[in-house]
């Protein structure tokens, strides 16, 4: 029996919407921690090269990054599109409240 080892179209259909909520979700999250994000689990660099690149200590790479994954999860956990998440109100915070 011969078994086709690429993906379905279903598989390729789930992996492209899954990806397209992803990356609205991911222009949502507030700067800086998109950025972070972005350099870190997508761009795949690590810690301290995206400490060097955003010019802030490896503590603070840290804390963006949760933040900024519990952020991009409550907006892809959350009930409905386009409303706001109960969840991020700890989340949120101003840059003086973040340690340089």
């Amino acid at each position: 029996m011969l078994v086709d080892p690429a993906d379905s179209p279903f598989d390729l259909a789930v992996r492209q919407e899954n990806r397209a909520r992803v990356e609205q979700a991911l222009r949502r999250v507030p700067e800086p921690f998109r950025t972070t994000l972005i350099l870190r689990d997508i761009e795949g660099f690590v810690y301290e090269e995206v400490a060097a690149i955003e010019g802030v200590n490896l503590g603070t790479v840290k804390s963006r990054l949760v933040r900024g994954r519990a952020y991009l999860k409550a907006l892809l956990t959350a009930p409905e599109p386009g409303t706001r998440p109960t969840a991020l109100t700890g989340i949120e915070m101003s840059l003086g409240e973040e340690a340089r």
